[in-house]
């Protein structure tokens, strides 16, 4: 295609700024990844994973362990914390590295690019994962939303309706539509559009063929991993479930394997067929799975044993079905195609005019000599369709991969011709077209066959441009946009003997510097706007009016400023992007001190750089110079006005620079002492934030230990009164001298002195050392003495219980010359009669409640320490906005009317020459770089609002949610901890209780 016509189907589509943006990353991805002998691999895991759909122990519950282990081998549950962890990190952390590629690609407008390897391991990554292994990574994020309900039985899985399991859930939402969003995106735009490359394992250009089986392993996985597990815990009957199912999945694979037969949509016949086999095995051992769940014949052994080795001959009819099918396409294609052309011939020689007017010139021809003709030959009105569909013209081409004689081409092209002729409102064909054309040229130019024929047999040129007539998506944009590329690498090819990786390269330079330049236009066309408006101002209130302007100017001063300087990074020699690099700086950016730095970087280069002192340099005259000597399309053509520090011209520059510094002490400096009010707010505000955490972390640290030491000291109340009741029976059992019963008394009151001594007495002299009690105990004295009360610290009550106890474990039996008296009146044992009705309650009872009220004291303290702080936190926001944000919009309402204040003083005469010389200028770029002046009219007539308020009250709102948001979870913790130790009262009192009732049973 000449360069003309190229130009015109570029101007002809219109594309929008993701399709900008998105074209040269999915154009760089490498179109066959992993390497070809892994891909067969790959399909066979890809369908294995569906395999736990038909064959699982809830349809067959007597199926073997062997068979269950093969067929769940790439669907393992999710039984251990530490793998979901590791695994959904990955997952995230790799769908972020994803999103991060793909949009840094489109800010940069394909600026930023990865190296071939980069781009292969990235692709090969996201292929195994994403494509081949897609149904694991949906069902292990479908499982994730409803973990939470297995946290009894998964240790350090968090339990429903807590806020870390709600995080869980969230994260595994949104990147369940992440990753759907990202494979919908790829299915559609990465695929290989060389019709006769060697890949056999390669979808066609013409379909998205994953797009089909994306949705169906999103709704099966959703559907057997959630919606299953939900419908049970409604109690709705397995069997129905069962059911409704296996519908489903019929159903499903039903879609997939039509949709297989009808599209074809692999290059290579083994692989549809393959292909076609594995989703017939699936639909039809569906359907079995549900005559034998509804007949209830799915639990007999016999059937569990003989059902999974159906799936083999399932798929070898598949597979023979689909090859059947595939040569019954070719042959009725050929066919039809032949009949036509009988028909055509028949038609051409004898014509409806010549049978109703000239009926002498038939008998010329001796056509009524021939009575079988006569008898035999109908006139066929109808029109004979060749294709049953557009994908069948692609399909009935496909011999070129094996047969690429001149003959075999003529064939395939005259199949096309008819593809266009009976689908000519479809552009899917013209594509599949042009794309087969291109791709036999190129093959024959590689083997230097092409200067054989006449180059008008390979020329596509009128099929590129008819395809423009319809109305073309994402897809097909994306096809001419590479179409178009191929187009232009081999022009280039043709005029010069680099390398198509050199020629890829110069391309990908080009695009930057005709992105430059655009954007380098577009700032002269506002700049000329907004001059506009400037000269039919009559009012000062109509600077509000010019806000969208200056937003817009200031956009594109930063990103034109960063488009060059990418392009000078990666070729710091190119005098010529310099040159107008400058112009930018000179007429956009307005960074006088970076012009007279290039100006001398170019001098030091070019000896012959002129130096003149005039600011008025004709820049039009220049640009005919330079145009004359320098070929179309390139920044070499591009004048500049020049720069000298010797000039007269530099000592009006400096001069215009010390104008600007006072400006900036008058107008910029209040802005910076603003932006360091605002740093100091959002200094004391994460000081805030810190110290809020900080409390939080030791409150938290502070109530485990308590909480350790109140599992600890749980038991006391309860050991009291068993120890208690076990040294009464152990004094009867001394008093009766009865073995029958010592031991065992004997052996739980020491099982219960050991724990209370070992564990119980040192916690509480830490912890109770100093806490008096509430009532007194008895200490009795002797047989005959008066018994005294004593009331102290809950350690000292301690220490004489354990003393007391120590002294009846180690008693021995009555001897010979002692009576009962000795033990009845014995002061340790009558320690125990006398404070056991109820004064041990009274003093004991309380060491349940001291370590459970520390720890409420201080969730208390937490939460009014956290509400205190969100409350500042929220005012220092407010504060912050008020005393920073509104004077900001002060200062820069200021500078706006105070810097268009000065344009007062121009006269209409001089925005008419200011306008004219932007007009100049923009004509001037967009003649030398071949850009029609009006690629931006799109846009500038939805000019879009600036929405700086919104999203600066937007921003604080955020904040003042995550604020109160801190809230909830430690509100939440505090009401669960309350309620916990609630309930563990609860649980002792009613212990002391029924240890009462059993007593007074005893």
């Amino acid at each position: 295609m000449n360069n003309n016509g190229n130009s015109a189907i570029e101007n002809k589509i219109v594309y929008s700024a993701f399709e900008k943006g998105f074209y040269p990353f999915f154009n760089a991805l490498p179109q066959d990844v992993p390497v070809g002998w892994m891909i067969p691999f790959l399909f066979i895991i890809e369908d294995i994973q569906f395999l736990i759909y038909i064959i699982s122990p809830f349809i067959y519950p007597k199926l073997r362990d062997y068979f269950i282990k093969v067929f769940i081998i790439f669907n393992p549950d999710i039984d251990n914390s530490l793998y979901f962890y590791i695994f959904i990190t990955f997952l995230s952390i790799f769908i972020l590295y994803m999103y991060f590629m793909m949009f840094s690609h489109f800010k940069s407008n394909g600026r930023k690019s990865m190296s071939k390897k980069s781009l292969w391991i990235y692709n090969s990554l996201y292929n195994i994962f994403f494509k081949y292994l897609l149904s694991y990574v949906y069902c292990f994020y479908a499982r994730s939303i409803y973990l939470c309900n297995f946290a009894d039985s998964i240790k350090g899985i968090p339990k429903c309706k807590t806020p870390f399991s709600y995080i869980i859930i969230g994260i595994s939402v949104v990147e369940l539509i992440f990753i759907t969003a990202y494979s919908l995106i790829y299915s559609n735009f990465n695929f290989n559009t060389n019709c006769l490359s060697h890949s056999m394992y390669c979808g066609t250009m013409h379909k998205a063929n994953c797009n089909a089986v994306l949705f169906v392993k999103l709704i099966l996985a959703v559907l057997i991993n959630l919606v299953t597990y939900i419908l049970d815990d409604h109690n709705l009957n397995t069997h129905s479930i069962l059911i409704i199912s296996e519908i489903i999945l019929f159903l499903s694979f039903f879609y997939l394997f039509t949709v297989q037969l009808k599209y074809q949509p692999y290059y290579s016949i083994q692989v549809n067929n393959y292909r076609f086999g594995a989703y017939f095995t699936l639909s039809i051992f569906s359907l079995y799975n549900l005559i034998i769940i509804i007949t209830n014949i799915n639990t007999f052994q016999i059937v569990c044993d003989i059902s999974p080795f159906l799936i083999p001959i399932l798929f070898i009819v598949g597979y023979n079905y689909n090859n059947y099918y595939n040569k019954k396409i070719v042959q009725r294609i050929y066919k039809k195609l032949y009949e036509k052309k009988l028909v055509s011939n028949l038609h051409k020689s004898t014509s409806i005019n010549e049978l109703k007017f000239n009926p002498k010139r038939l008998k010329n021809n001796n056509i009524y000599n021939s009575l079988e003709r006569i008898t035999k030959e109908v006139y066929i009105k109808k029109e004979i369709k060749v294709y049953n569909n557009v994908f069948e013209c692609e399909i009935a081409c496909r011999f070129l991969r094996k047969n690429r004689t001149i003959e075999a081409y003529l064939l395939a092209k005259e199949l096309l011709n008819e593809g266009i002729s009976q689908f000519n409102n479809d552009a899917n064909v013209y594509l599949i077209a042009w794309y087969y054309l291109f791709s036999m040229k190129k093959f024959y130019k590689e083997n230097n066959l092409l200067q054989k024929y006449d180059p008008e047999l390979f020329n596509g040129d009128q099929i590129l441009i008819s395809v423009m007539e319809h109305k073309l998506d994402f897809r097909k944009k994306y096809l001419i946009h590479k179409a178009l590329n191929h187009l232009e690498i081999e022009k280039r090819e043709n005029s010069t003997n680099v390398t198509t990786s050199d020629i890829e390269k110069s391309i990908k330079m080009e695009e930057l510097k005709l992105n430059a330049v655009k954007i380098h236009v577009q700032g002269l066309q506002e700049i000329k706007e907004l001059f506009h408006k400037l000269k039919s101002s009559t009012n000062s209130k109509d600077i509000v009016l010019y806000s969208s302007n200056i937003s817009q100017i200031s956009k594109i001063q930063k990103l034109g400023n960063s488009h060059y300087a990418n392009l000078l990074r990666i070729i710091p020699e190119a005098n010529d992007v310099i040159k107008v690099y400058l112009m930018f700086l000179k007429d956009i950016l307005n960074d006088d001190e970076l012009v007279i730095k290039y100006t001398n970087m170019i001098q030091k280069k070019d000896e012959n750089y002129p130096i003149k002192g005039s600011k008025s340099n004709d820049i039009a005259n220049t640009i005919q110079k330079t145009k004359s000597i320098s070929s179309s399309n390139s920044f070499g053509s591009m004048p500049f006005s020049e720069f000298s520090t010797s000039s007269g011209l530099g000592k009006e520059l400096k001069k215009k620079i010390h104008t600007r510094n006072s400006m900036i002490r008058n107008f910029v400096s209040p802005i910076k002492n603003l932006q360091f009010r605002i740093m100091s707010f959002v200094f004391i505000f994460i000081l805030f934030y810190a110290i809020q955490v900080l409390c939080i972390l030791v409150i938290f640290n502070y109530s485990q230990k308590k909480a350790e030491n109140l599992n600890l000291n749980i038991n006391i109340p309860g050991a009291i009164k068993e120890s208690t009741f076990s040294v009464r029976m152990l004094s009867y059992d001394l008093m009766l001298n009865d073995y029958s019963t010592y031991w065992q008394h004997f052996f739980s009151l020491k099982g219960t002195l050991v724990y209370m001594d070992l564990v119980n007495f040192g916690l509480i002299n830490e912890i109770m050392g100093d806490i008096k009690t509430e009532s007194s105990l008895v200490i009795p004295v002797g047989e005959y003495a008066f018994d005294s009360y004593e009331q102290g610290t809950l350690a000292d009550s301690y220490k004489r219980y354990i003393s007391n106890l120590k002294y009846c474990a180690n008693r021995e039996m009555l001897k010979e010359n002692e009576t009962v008296f000795d033990i009845l009146y014995e002061p340790h044992f009558k320690y125990f009669i006398l404070n056991s009705k109820s004064n041990f309650d009274s003093v004991f009872d309380s060491s349940k409640e001291i370590l459970s009220n520390s720890i409420l004291s201080a969730f208390n303290i937490l939460r009014i320490i956290v509400i205190i702080i969100a409350i500042i936190l929220i005012c220092i926001n407010f504060f912050m906005a008020y005393i920073t944000f509104v004077p900001l919009k002060r200062a820069t309402n200021k500078i706006m009317h105070s810097s268009f204040r000065m344009f007062r003083h121009f006269s209409k005469s001089d925005f008419e020459q200011i306008i004219t010389e932007y007009d100049e200028k923009i004509e001037t770029l967009c003649e030398t770089f071949e850009i029609d002046e009006n690629f931006n009219n799109t846009k500038s007539k939805r000019k879009t609002k600036s929405y700086t308020k919104i999203k600066v009250i937007f921003t604080f709102i955020i904040i003042i949610i995550y604020v109160l948001f801190l809230l909830v979870p430690v509100i939440n913790i505090s009401n669960q901890t309350r309620d916990i130790i609630a309930l563990i009262q609860k649980s002792i009192d009613i212990c002391i209780i029924l240890f009462r009732y059993l007593n007074k049973k005893i």
